[in-house]
């Protein structure tokens, strides 16, 4: 895809440099003022501009603000000899990409350009990721959800990686692919009216949880992706199944128990850390061997793991179902004191307790 770069500037030597230096490389528009420049803007699809801050007639300021107002996805560049605190400002809120001073450096701006471009061309890639999953809710089911994840395997890693840096350059593509994840399970929840949301709830409590536990900033992301995730294996599982008010059969009670194992399998293509991994396949691990798939018990689970199943197990008390009506505050405080020791951690019950009970921004109820 041929990126197309358009130059705005009311000096003609400038301009003229800067389309010679761009043109063996991109598709280059070039525009001597603001309203020549939002013309081209309405026709072509523009991927990148650079845009002088002082013309006659149309301000650079203003020109920024209809291009964003316009079309917010187009990379803007400013490139000035008169920078002040106010340009930066107002670049900033209106999401300019970077700053570039005259006189110009050639590689300096070729290498600015060149990462506005990645940035669009990434951006529209996942658009159109986006679009595939959410496609995906008219037909949801395991094959479908799989193969669209291994079509865009290669995306997916470049989301990951650059969201698990901490540069600047990583902020948005960092917000990209916690949409994707909550896209995913969004949709992968649509079927369901009493799971939908069920997913970013208990990443909420996970996380008011694992501060209160000294995770770190990396362990809190990875832990809201997991739990983002963690029922992501029960696509394709019949809704009769899953939304059954009466007892389920043993069969039907194998296959619910299947979904840590298929949920690993489907996110395979992500390739995402044993860390998220590990929190995906063991949600329903319990603290007395009794849990699944593994039948690990203690400290051999995982201190996110048993994080994860308690809000994930917290969610649940606390939302209606098919079978009956959400518990009260002292439903659920006593059905957790039940659970502590065996099926729960207990000092993860204690800090749950705690935080229930000091509860001044009403986190949990």
């Amino acid at each position: 895809m041929f990126t197309n770069i358009l130059i705005v500037d009311d000096e003609i030597g400038p301009r003229e440099s800067l389309r010679m230096i761009l043109k063996p490389l991109y598709n280059v528009f070039i525009a001597e003022n603001g309203t020549k420049a939002m013309d081209i803007i309405r026709k072509e699809q523009i991927d990148v501009v650079t845009l002088d801050m002082r013309m006659p007639g149309i301000q650079g300021t203003e020109v920024l603000k209809s291009i964003k107002k316009y079309r917010s996805d187009i990379e803007v560049i400013i490139v000035t000899g008169y920078g002040t605190l106010k340009t930066a400002i107002e670049g900033i809120r209106w999401g300019v990409f970077d700053y570039i001073t005259k006189p110009f450096n050639v590689s300096e701006i070729i290498a600015v350009i060149k990462k506005a471009a990645d940035r669009r061309i990434l951006n529209l890639q996942f658009k159109s990721l986006l679009q595939g999953v959410k496609d995906m809710e008219m037909k949801v089911d395991f094959n479908s959800a799989k193969n669209t994840l291994i079509e865009n395997q290669m995306l997916i890693e470049r989301l990951r990686k650059l969201f698990i840096e901490n540069t600047e350059d990583s902020k948005k593509v960092e917000l990209d692919f916690l949409e994707f994840i909550k896209v995913l399970s969004s949709t992968l929840e649509s079927k369901d009216a009493y799971t939908h949301g069920h997913s970013g709830r208990v990443s909420y409590y996970a996380n008011a949880i694992a501060q209160h536990c000294g995770f770190d900033e990396l362990e809190r992301k990875e832990l809201q992706i997991a739990t983002m995730l963690h029922d992501i294996g029960k696509v394709g599982i019949d809704n009769q199944c899953l939304l059954k008010e009466s007892d389920l059969t043993e069969e039907e009670w194998q296959l619910i128990k299947q979904h840590p194992e298929r949920g690993i399998e489907l996110i395979e293509p992500l390739k995402l850390s044993d860390f998220i991994v590990d929190v995906v396949l063991h949600h329903h691990e319990r603290l007395d061997g009794l849990g699944y798939p593994d039948g690990l018990s203690g400290e051999s689970i995982s201190l996110p793991a048993r994080i994860a199943a308690l809000a994930d197990s917290f969610d649940v008390m606390t939302s209606d179902r098919p079978y009956r009506k959400a518990l009260s505050k002292e439903e659920v405080i006593k059905e957790m004191r039940i659970g502590s020791g065996t099926q729960f951690d207990s000092q993860l019950i204690e800090l749950m307790l705690s935080l229930l009970q000091d509860n001044k921004s009403n986190i949990f109820f």
